[in-house]
């Protein structure tokens, strides 16, 4: 794990209980904290896999790999289109709710970061009862060639400040709303969200005694992660 602009680097064990994360799993997929002496990670062919990955993409597209370099690292990642309700069925989708839900439990200093970041939002939230909303957005996803134009179905997978600022005003959120922002540092394409939004904040701006140390994205879920997993046929 790591924060591409501030080059930190935070291993797994030091975000996540290891032996929580094992055991959650015992049954389901075989886990092991380091590769075999033999192995290398310059064998391992990276295979990109979206988020909701469906049985089809599986069978097309990673295990033909799987099958001809027997190594291989999934490098996961979570566009916005995938996010979207499905009304089909898939067999694994037991084994993708275990491994969202049911795999992670924050390491205690970290779990303690992320409950003082809940309770000052809960206390800047006062108008509201304590309640606030969390956006998963950060400018550099939006500067991908990805989120620019719409796709021919009319719909958007990447939505700028402003458009999300307008779709919680035609929710019905008001100006005293409390949004939480997990784009690290403040830049000037928010400033929109703000002025309509004005109690908005992001980690490094609003919370300078927490970012410093953890500089990874802190989903306020406290499920929010990226990694990379890697497999190896027995």
């Amino acid at each position: 794990m790591h924060s591409n602009k501030l080059t930190i680097y935070r291993k797994f064990e030091e975000i996540y209980d290891v032996d929580q994360f094992v055991k959650s799993l015992d049954g389901v997929v075989k886990v092991v904290k380091g590769l075999p002496d033999d192995v290398s990670i310059r064998d391992f062919a990276v295979v990109k896999v979206p988020n909701r990955v469906s049985d089809d993409h599986i069978a097309e597209q990673i295990k033909p790999v799987f099958k001809t370099n027997s190594n291989i690292r999934l490098a996961t990642f979570f566009p916005s289109v995938n996010m979207r309700k499905t009304t089909k069925i898939s067999a694994s989708d037991s084994v993708a709710c275990l491994a969202m839900f049911g795999t992670l439990q924050l390491q205690p200093e970290v779990n303690e970061v992320v409950d003082s970041m809940i309770e000052r939002l809960r206390t800047l939230s006062r108008k509201s009862n304590g309640q606030f909303i969390a956006v998963d957005l950060r400018v550099e996803i939006l500067e991908k060639k990805g989120c620019h134009g719409s796709s021919s179905a009319g719909t958007k997978s990447c939505f700028s400040a402003q458009e999300i600022a307008i779709f919680l005003r035609k929710m019905g959120f008001d100006k005293d709303t409390t949004i939480y922002l997990t784009q690290p540092r403040w830049d000037e394409s928010l400033d929109v969200l703000k002025d309509i939004f004005p109690k908005t904040y992001t980690k490094v701006r609003h919370f300078p005694l927490v970012s410093p140390f953890y500089c990874f994205p802190v989903s306020l879920s406290k499920s929010f992660f990226t990694s990379e997993n890697f497999f190896r046929k027995a």
